[in-house]
């Protein structure tokens, strides 16, 4: 029983997040009851499992999941069958076959999100559904020494939305960063080992408020030492945040021959195994 991993791409503003939750429409339920409908699967569905969840509204460049298949799978049609089911707005961009002890969620070493920010006195007809419109001006370099020192190993109580949550509030946080584009166009990047419930988002929020004046850049520092959600921003909109990529061990080389450079490659790729 072969386990296959997937990379998917979504536009979160069409689902009510990426897990199942019954009478609503989900990137779960829709990808599992496409595969299972392509593999023709018991009941048409199959058992799909997740890198970590999405909230409504955000996007996925990088989504990773993985499900078990009952046979053998060529993955090229298998790619192409499934987004012939899928609607435009859900997209398997590469599979490949993993070994039995790889999951999406547990395997995985780093998660990276980017949040994209519209910073002019006008609104975009395109870029509408992915940016947070920020019309007021922002103080870009001071967010970006606010947002250098969420780099490292920190508590980050301050920015969770909800103290019910059970993992760990310790994060390692690799890199944090504000990217201006030109036109009005930014992006906090960050990745780390894991992040709690909204926590990019709250970041941003804090970061935006820094921009405009509202509080010092202090106030970063402060609220990592002393816990506390009070001490830092407002949630920022979902439509402008986005999972970009999820890492993985190097040894597993997940999705380096992604699926659709070619029916050829594939083929190729078996004959060389053969042999």
């Amino acid at each position: 029983m072969p386990r296959i991993a997937l990379k998917l791409e979504y536009a979160g503003d069409r689902f009510h997040g990426s897990q199942f939750q019954g009478r609503v429409r989900t990137v779960q339920e829709e990808l599992e009851l496409a595969v299972g409908t392509f593999l023709r699967m018991p009941e048409r569905k199959a058992k799909v499992s997740f890198s970590g969840r999405t909230d409504t509204g955000v996007h996925s460049r990088g989504q990773v999941a993985h499900f078990d298949s009952a046979a053998d799978v060529d993955l090229w049609r298998f790619c192409w069958g499934v987004n012939g089911i899928l609607k435009q707005d859900l997209s398997i961009t590469a599979a490949q076959v993993v070994p039995d002890r790889f999951h999406a969620r547990f395997t995985a070493t780093e998660r990276t999100y980017a949040y994209r920010i519209l910073n002019r006195t006008q609104r975009s007809a395109l870029l509408k559904d992915t940016y947070w419109f920020v019309p007021a001006q922002l103080d870009i370099e001071s967010m970006q020494e606010a947002a250098s020192m969420l780099v490292g190993t920190h508590d980050f109580t301050a920015f969770r939305s909800t103290s019910s949550e059970e993992t760990s509030p310790i994060c390692r946080v690799k890199s944090a960063q504000i990217l201006n584009l030109g036109e009005g166009r930014l992006e906090f990047w960050i990745s780390a080992n894991h992040f709690v419930y909204n926590m990019v988002r709250i970041i941003v929020g804090t970061l935006i408020e820094i921009g405009l004046g509202k509080r010092p850049i202090e106030d970063v520092g402060l609220a990592l030492s002393e816990r506390q959600r009070r001490t830092t921003g407002p949630t920022a909109p979902a439509l402008g945040l986005c999972l970009e990529a999820v890492e993985y061990p190097e040894e597993l080389e997940l999705f380096k021959n992604a699926s659709f450079q070619g029916r050829e490659l594939i083929e190729n790729l078996e004959i060389s195994s053969r042999d």
